[in-house]
């Protein structure tokens, strides 16, 4: 056994080409082969137990250790593959939504217009087939008594469609006139009209799959999806799916299924590509690469059934989907989707090339590791029992392996020296990297507050009616929904465009005697409706005498917008809000916002100091917004010189409070002698306004 022993390792040390590690392997094994020996011989029995249970502590670490280091890694690629996984799986569930969005818009369109021309039809559908490619056909299906027939047909005539008339499959697939019966479903109009005019007159009626899906979503009064199996003769070159909609004769859905059935008027039904819909919907996504994507219809009567497989387009050897047995092994994600009551499986699984881990070297390495301590250990408690001269013999070697670990040793700091290099250089990247993103903010939120402004102004001049009276009132109505929301987007274009200044040290500010208490009232006004609705109680309180702020008022505005705005949006129905203005006793002038509301808890108070940052970041979050109001306050605060403070609590409330430095404050019975030293100040080369302005020119 020793003579094998001592052969595998003068195989694996001829491997290494360095002198020292061989040198050093040739020393191990002799120590080890000493061991044995002394251990025939004749060592004690105590030895002898110590040794064995040593080398059995041994085996278990190194078995232990395996399976540990295995775990480690498979997690691990778990959890790297989670991510884009993830982001996959929302992005077509969010896909397949939008455009089952389409059938409802469709569907509403139809409720509140009444009749509606195939023309009227064809204009409101164009708008979104551009928009969802994978939309195969979009149809409306009226329902038709038997006695309307003739009349339905001759309208279609009339309107183009020379030879329409009310077809149904037979048994070979063919189309056929329909036979009579007492209510007819055929679809009457269906966009896009090239590919689909074979569709037109089909009675669905006659179909009893059809019929059985129609039925179920006349009584259910809602969306009905279901994967859709075409003729032979009409396969696509992809899978589909259908989404059914009922439309009634009254604007809400009825309650009862017998009302729903008497005031059914017909269905929107859209026919999807699976294919389109995930090629569509890929493109933007910013995961890396190395995912396939599989989809697979849940049904309870077929069981899961592979409806779509996407491979990753770089794949070299583009092979086929893997079997459902293996589909669901090894490295995936599986995540059900429910669409209008169908539910379907996207099951997500990594590029055998991508998101994987070298499991076995690692945890044979550290098994092979571990052997080998432990017989090192064994051949140590051996060999501690053995004459003096092996003692000594020890120490030389010890002495020859600590020369090796200087050497080591100094390999490793001249590594942590290039580390340390590397790092500096990639610092200095990112921030490069940072103000070219500042820079790009800036010139994006300046674009977009041109169209954005002639889109409130338009609204307005509708919500007016300046050029004359709009006919449906409901539009005027709309106008305003466009207009609210056309400003509260430009206020965060604001917010954006002033944080991306600050970044790029290109705001500036203009400094003046502003009275706080004037500045505050002016803001007030675009809280009361949302405090009154709110029952707020609010209390202002101002030291006296008032002082001035030698300040930037269009800033100071909006460092009250932005607390009063949080104030009111987390403070629950029936709080109470608090603004404080007054110098303390060091002479700072003290701006502060207070609130009963929900409060922050303290490990939260960092986060929400950074730009994009909220404490709920979910994307089901309760409070709206976009995380820019107190990350902007505190850059403009630290323009003026000055800070800001949080104090809050959980569920105690908080409060906000402006420091500004004893420098900017105006004192009463100096004010107008102060209010000449601040113009003199905004026109002095050394202030920060006059010096931006100096160095821009």
């Amino acid at each position: 056994m020793s003579r094998q022993f001592c052969g595998l390792a003068k195989r694996l040390f001829a491997k290494f080409e360095l002198k020292t590690l061989r040198l050093l392997g040739r020393r191990i094994v002799a120590r080890i082969l000493g061991g044995v020996e002394f251990y025939h011989t004749g060592a004690p029995r105590q030895e002898r137990l110590l040794t064995v249970l040593v080398f059995l502590l041994g085996i278990v670490i190194a078995t232990g250790g395996f399976f540990a280091v295995q775990y480690h890694y498979r997690t691990k690629a778990q959890k790297a593959f989670e991510g884009p996984a993830a982001q996959f799986t929302a992005v077509l569930a969010k896909a397949a939504d939008r455009y089952a969005e389409v059938v409802n818009s469709v569907g509403a369109f139809l409720t509140a217009t009444g009749e509606v021309s195939r023309w009227q039809f064809f204009d409101f559908t164009r708008e979104a087939l551009p928009r969802h490619p994978g939309i195969r056909a979009l149809e409306w299906i009226p329902r038709v008594p038997g006695g309307e027939r003739a009349a339905y047909e001759k309208q279609a005539v009339a309107d183009g469609l020379f030879g329409f008339r009310f077809t149904e499959r037979n048994g070979l697939g063919n189309l056929v006139e329909a036979r009579d019966r007492p209510e007819y479903y055929p679809v009457f109009y269906v966009e896009p009209f090239e590919r689909n005019e074979t569709f037109l007159g089909l009675d669905l009626a006659a179909d009893p799959a059809q019929l059985e899906i129609l039925t179920l979503a006349r009584d259910i009064g809602g969306l009905v999806a279901t994967p859709r199996t075409a003729p032979t003769t009409e396969l696509s070159d992809q899978p589909e799916f259908t989404v059914v909609l009922p439309v009634y004769g009254s604007v809400t859905v009825p309650d009862t299924i017998q009302e729903r059935r008497d005031k059914l008027r017909g269905f929107v039904r859209g026919i999807y590509r699976l294919g389109d819909l995930v090629t569509a919907a890929l493109p933007g996504l910013t995961a890396p690469p190395g995912l396939d994507i599989y989809l697979y219809d849940q049904d309870r009567r077929r069981g899961a059934r592979l409806l779509y497989y996407h491979a990753w387009p770089l794949r070299q050897d583009r092979p086929g989907p893997m079997p459902e047995n293996k589909a669901f092994k090894g490295l995936f994600t599986a995540t059900t989707h429910e669409l209008a009551g169908w539910k379907w499986t996207i099951v997500v699984k990594p590029v055998s090339s991508e998101f994987t881990y070298n499991v076995n070297s690692a945890a044979w390495g550290f098994w092979a590791i571990t052997l080998l301590l432990t017989a090192l250990l064994v051949q140590y408690l051996v060999s501690s029992q053995t004459r003096t001269q092996e003692i000594e013999r020890s120490v030389t070697e010890r002495t020859a392996e600590l020369s090796t670990a200087n050497v080591a040793l100094e390999s490793e700091i001249t590594e942590r020296k290039r580390v340390e290099q590397e790092l500096r250089a990639a610092k200095d990247q990112a921030e490069v990297a940072n103000r070219a993103k500042s820079e790009f903010l800036a010139m994006m939120s300046h674009e977009l507050k041109t169209p954005l402004n002639a889109v409130i102004g338009f609204a307005e001049i509708l919500c007016r009616e300046n050029l004359g009276p709009i006919g449906n009132r409901e539009y005027r109505g709309y106008a305003e929904d466009i207009r609210l929301s056309g400003n509260h987007l430009l206020s965060l274009i604001n917010d954006i465009l002033d944080l991306s200044k600050i970044e790029a040290n290109r705001f500036e500010l203009y400094e003046e005697a502003v009275d706080v208490a004037d500045t505050l009232h002016s803001v007030l006004p675009l809280h009361q409706e949302k405090m009154a609705a709110e029952r707020l109680e609010f209390e202002s309180i101002f030291a006296e005498p008032r002082s001035s702020l030698c300040a930037d008022q269009r800033a100071l505005r909006q460092m009250l917008i932005n607390l009063l705005s949080n104030a009111v949006k987390f403070t629950p129905e029936g709080g109470h809000i608090t603004v404080a203005a007054g110098t303390d006793g060091e002479g700072h002038f003290v701006v502060s916002v207070g609130d009963t509301g929900i409060g922050i808890s303290e490990e939260d108070q960092p986060k929400v100091l950074l730009p994009f940052n909220q404490v709920d970041s979910k994307l089901s979050r309760k409070y709206e917004g976009t995380g820019l109001g107190l990350p902007l306050t505190k850059r403009l605060m630290e323009l003026h010189g000055g800070w800001l403070e949080i104090e809050s609590a959980l569920e105690r409330g908080t409060k906000v409070s402006l420091v500004f430095p004893p420098d900017r404050v105006i004192a009463p019975e100096t004010r107008r002698d102060d209010e000449t030293k601040a113009e003199s100040r905004m026109t002095d080369p050394g202030s920060n306004a006059a010096t931006r302005r100096a160095a821009g020119e």
